[in-house]
């Protein structure tokens, strides 16, 4: 049970868990309609190229293919695909991205041509009669190249490869760096990495040729915004389309709008008259799915000999790949907006440049940027309390924001609302036993390996609003409606992409109006159903949506109060209520059950207890985040997160020296998101967020050539964790409630993912302390900790005896 008798606050199973476990789930895949044909896309098989010339003869003539789309129809019947961010206000330079290639192609997978067939593997077929005529460009394949004079051009009309640069200051930096008592520089490197939702993309479309209406279902996070994006692109009334999400197999951020696919099957759709589907194979997700996180931080640190990091400038590289209307470079910006984390730094300077190279787009993806300045800091830390002989933990503890300092606003002009990290890391160092730590050590000198124990602490700010796009002013919308027989539908402009937020959301409405839970229905992904709403990422969906819900569960719960008051004889203000039973304060005796007292609302309107009650238990309230725009002095500013959920992480490893190879032994973590609203499910949500952390720690990378050809074609190629690989997770809540929603919520949706980055790299040089091994950059393949350590052993024998 939760908190006095409610349900936020208890663990209970997902509603939809029964269904999916007995496989009745329906998933794009699921859905076959009477004439429906496939759509497959042919992709460039060159990383920068000049399209001279596309001969489709050939493929239109093999029987089954119903239509071969090229450039020419997509840029005379179509419009180029709207930016998810308005890159002007962000000031970063644009491009017009079209469905399809139209004049050159920009990286391995850009769309060129599309064959709509009968069944998809005639479809695939038509795809090799197609005769592309490329004039093959120089291409940039690395960042830093691509920032060198006389570099190739992804967009030759902007006369760089820089997409936007940024950055902020506060303090003295210089003069912090000049009388610092120490000073570390060094450099820290994230790999370019992508997400492997389960089910990867789908679409099925279909347009009805008597009204034209285009029904559109998606494994997407954000139905409204689809639906407003193709309406844009195809110029069609937005009443007009309508898009429903099925169950969603993972999305991670990787299945927001709007993609060169969801544009061609709407169009096709539309054009044929004929239900099209489109199923993303693996090999596509890894290519043109999207990636994310390839950067270089270079930093300086002033510190003291007490640990104290007095001074902080950081410069951010980052390679965001080839320019769409994607919004994922928007990861580079939260990475600088987060340093320094949780930590209180005078002086601070850091900047940002986004570079565009000949690979494939960044796209949102879990973590969102936070990740890798969370990585950034955990090693600056390291490698001062390595100079200064401290602990790393006490380093941590001398650095962070105190409790009496929240609201918090950081350098950067981020707001964070509230937080005690400082509790959460004596809390995580008390989870480890240290004589059990002690007996894998010496178990494992026995064996030859070594074991290490590594500590990280990740900020994670959840509930982004982005200025200048359809994200915008961190807003949701739900309706609350109650039928005669007191049964309860929440429509919500939130969505699941499969964590069972809608179990979240029954809780919190079932609080609100004080029925029981059962009598909640959630409905969700349906644009014709459920308001306006922006739809899952940054864990949003209870932040924001759960408080949408309640705002307008509350709205009934007046009419339901005045009307109980009246029939129990009682100020509305003294009845109380929970699962279902009415009753007045201090006297239980006499009660009424939620469903006589909608019947009475809805039977007997404007009769003796209800005659200044309108019949209609139905509510649409919006509910928008009260800091974004403002800081805590309450001035004007963009407040890009309003809420800063946080974490202790730390993990033991044993590591062969023979081989380079890490096994992760256990893995201990307390996680600051507030009120939790079913920890149950927050448990769920951060194995999954823990599990992709540690697998692009120690695995998971997209590896180009030099020319830029992509050679991680599969998951043989792209390893990512299995159960074999996870330890035991020991996951703790330490809840420090926002001020800012009104349950306190923070999120969990991203945790998990940024602690482990560090934590594992310190954990690897624990294990071996006579080494003094620095880890600076992932993936901790075997091959680049063998390397390390063999490196390391070498040196330590040249210099002789200490």
């Amino acid at each position: 049970m939760g908190p006095n008798g409610s349900f936020v606050g208890r663990a209970l199973p997902g509603v939809n868990n029964t269904v999916l476990a007995r496989g009745r789930g329906r998933f794009v895949d699921d859905i076959h309609l009477p004439g429906m044909c496939h759509m497959t896309v042919l992709r460039s098989p060159y990383p920068h190229a000049r399209i001279k010339s596309i001969d489709i003869d050939e493929a239109r003539q093999l029987r089954g293919v119903v239509h071969v789309v090229t450039r020419e129809e997509i840029r005379r019947d179509t419009r180029p695909i709207p930016e998810g961010w308005d890159t002007t206000e962000a000031g970063a330079k644009k491009v017009d991205w079209y469905a399809l290639a139209v004049d050159r192609v920009r990286y391995v997978g850009e769309a060129v041509a599309a064959v709509v067939a009968e069944d998809k593997y005639t479809a695939i077929s038509a795809l090799d009669f197609i005769k592309v005529d490329y004039e093959t460009l120089p291409a940039v394949v690395d960042a830093s190249t691509a920032l060198e004079e006389g570099s190739p051009l992804v967009e030759p009309e902007w006369g760089d490869n820089v997409l936007v640069t940024d950055g902020f200051r506060a303090g003295d930096v210089d003069r912090a760096l000049t009388e610092a008592e120490g000073v570390i520089r060094g450099s820290v490197r994230s790999q370019r990495i992508t997400g492997v939702p389960i089910e990867p993309r789908g679409i099925v479309a279909v347009c009805d040729p008597t009204d034209d209406l285009l029904t559109f279902w998606e494994s997407t996070q954000q139905p409204h915004a689809v639906r407003t994006f193709l309406a844009q692109v195809l110029r069609m009334p937005e009443t007009r389309i309508r898009v429903i999400q099925p169950h969603v197999g993972g999305a991670f951020g990787l299945k927001q709008p709007t993609s060169q696919e969801e544009v061609l099957v709407a169009y096709l759709a539309r054009r044929l008259r004929r239900p099209v589907k489109w199923i993303e194979e693996r090999a596509e997700s890894l290519q043109v799915g999207g990636h994310s996180r390839e950067t270089v931080c270079q930093y300086e640190a002033a510190f003291d000999r007490a640990g104290k990091v007095t001074g902080l400038r950081v410069r951010i590289i980052a390679d965001v790949g080839a320019p769409t209307a994607y919004l994922g470079w928007g990861m580079s910006f939260v990475t600088m907006l987060c340093i320094p984390t949780v930590y209180k730094i005078p002086n601070i300077d850091v900047g940002l440049t986004s570079v565009v190279t000949n690979k494939c787009p960044w796209t949102p993806y879990r973590g969102f940027g936070k990740d890798v300045a969370t990585f950034l800091m955990d090693r600056i830390m390291d490698r001062v309390a390595d100079e200064t002989d401290l602990s790393r933990a006490e380093v941590r503890f001398r650095n962070f924001l105190q409790p009496d300092e929240f609201p918090y606003q950081q350098g950067s002009g981020a707001m964070l609302d509230s937080g005690n990290y400082p509790a959460a890391l004596r809390r995580l160092l008390g989870l480890i036993d240290a004589d059990q730590v002690e007996g894998w050590r010496a178990q494992a000198r026995a064996r030859g390996t070594r074991v290490g124990v590594g500590l990280g602490y990740e900020l994670t700010p959840e509930g982004v609003a982005m200025p200048g796009s359809i994200m915008n002013n961190g807003y949701d919308g739900a309706t609350v409606r109650v039928s005669p027989t007191g049964r309860v539908t929440v429509l919500a402009g939130v969505t699941s992409p499969g964590t069972g937020n809608e179990t979240a959301l029954a809780q919190i409405a079932a609080d609100a109006l004080g029925c029981r839970l059962d009598a909640v229905e959630v409905l969700q992904g349906d644009t014709d159903l459920c308001p306006w709403g922006l739809g899952n990422y940054s864990s949003r969906s209870i932040i924001i949506g759960g408080s949408a819900v309640r705002e307008a569960a509350l709205d009934i719960r007046e009419k339901v109060d005045q009307v109980a008051g009246k029939m129990l004889g009682a100020d509305p203000a003294q009845v109380e209520a929970g699962e279902g039973v009415f009753h007045v304060v201090g006297d239980s005796a006499r009660h009424l059950t939620f469903e006589e007292i909608v019947r009475q609302i809805y039977w007997h309107a404007y009769e003796e207890f209800a005659e200044d009650i309108e019949p209609a238990l139905e509510a649409t309230r919006y509910f928008r985040i009260p800091n974004i725009r403002h800081g805590a002095d309450g001035s004007e500013r963009d407040n890009v997160y309003p809420t800063w959920p946080n974490g202790a992480v730390a993990v033991a490893v044993e590591v062969d020296p023979e081989t380079g190879l890490i096994k992760v032994l256990r893995y201990w973590t307390v996680e600051d998101a507030g009120t939790i609203v079913n920890p149950l499910l927050a448990e769920a949500t951060l194995h999954g967020g823990i599990a992709q952390g540690i697998g692009s720690a120690l695995f998971e990378q997209v590896v180009y050539d030099e020319w830029g050809q992509p050679l991680t074609g599969t998951l043989m190629d792209y390893t990512i964790p299995t159960a074999v690989e996870l330890p035991r997770f020991t996951v703790r809540h330490q809840e420090t409630p926002s001020p800012f929603t009104p349950l306190g919520t923070k999120g969990v949706g991203e945790s998990g993912l940024g602690g482990v980055l560090g934590a594992l790299c310190s954990a690897v040089e624990d294990a071996f302390p006579e080494l003094q091994l620095h880890f600076d950059e992932l993936p901790l393949t075997p091959g680049r900790v063998w390397r390390a350590l063999h490196d390391a052993v070498r040196t330590r024998r040249s210099r002789g005896p200490s």
